[in-house]
């Protein structure tokens, strides 16, 4: 983000982050590698406030090109200029409202296809000693850990594949592979958070999350709702909209025989 905002960006910054269009937008978050001033992800609506430059030699062009190139990716693209936001905010706030409508129209929305998708997700780990254990972002008290490149969180990596394949961008291995120097060792809490910086580039957001974790030992019960507030933080949404579950296989199996854990998730994604 821009520590240095024009005047013209902070005052429309200052009536879009109150919510007062029913929609909640953020300021300079990626879309596609591209950092607009504001864009509101549910709505796929990317607001610019454009300097000078903008209006300079080759830059107006690139704007265009950009713009275009948003738009066949089913985003709503709207520019103004410092000065028509300071001289006549209202004027300003009434072009983003109707573009606004013009983005819930059905007709559009049945035209780019924009609805509900489901993904699954998997995944299992070797259970070592001398390795902590770490289960939907927290950390369990317990003599023996995971084996992995990253901390090795099974439930958070099932889920964030879960994401990523219902927003067809491939999995965590192809955005955080385990030859990576850069994952060694990395939090799953920041796998998860990347994941749904992901998915949002393409206007996703979570809907809800059902998942199971499969380990004979130690009891993930207990620790479950802790599980559902830290992933709900991370991902910004209450916790009533993850369901964790857990189970045994019952002796059978690398589960049962104590030698690893799994889990398998299956997440909504909604535009």
């Amino acid at each position: 983000m821009r520590k240095h905002p024009t005047e013209a960006e902070s005052i429309l910054w200052n009536y879009l982050s109150d919510n007062k269009m029913g929609v909640h937008f953020r300021r300079q978050h990626p879309v596609f590698g591209y950092i607009p001033d504001f864009v509101c992800l549910k709505e796929q609506l990317i607001i610019e406030v454009d300097g000078g430059y903008h209006l300079e030699g080759e830059q107006p062009e690139k704007d265009a090109e950009r713009t275009q190139w948003l738009e066949s990716e089913g985003y709503t693209v709207i520019r103004f200029t410092n000065g028509e936001v300071l001289d006549d905010l209202e004027e300003v706030i009434g072009e983003i409202e109707e573009a606004l409508e013009e983005t819930k129209r059905p007709s559009r929305r049945e035209g780019m296809g924009v609805g509900c998708r489901i993904g699954f997700g998997f995944d299992v780990h070797r259970l070592v000693e001398g390795r902590e254990l770490w289960m939907g972002g927290i950390k369990i008290d317990y003599e023996r850990g995971l084996l992995g490149h990253s901390d090795a969180d099974v439930l958070i990596h099932a889920i964030c594949d879960a994401l990523l394949g219902a927003a067809n961008m491939r999995d965590i291995g192809y955005h955080f592979p385990d030859t990576a120097a850069e994952t060694d060792g990395m939090d799953s809490k920041i796998i998860l958070k990347k994941t749904v910086e992901l998915i949002a580039t393409k206007g996703y957001q979570l809907v809800n999350i059902d998942a199971t974790i499969c380990a004979e030992k130690p009891k993930m019960n207990p620790h479950i709702p802790a599980m559902q507030q830290c992933m709900a933080g991370i991902i910004g949404v209450d916790a009533d909209c993850i369901s964790i579950k857990a189970t045994t296989t019952e002796r059978l199996g690398f589960t049962g025989r104590q030698e690893g854990i799994s889990a398998y998730a299956v997440a909504l994604i909604a535009q």
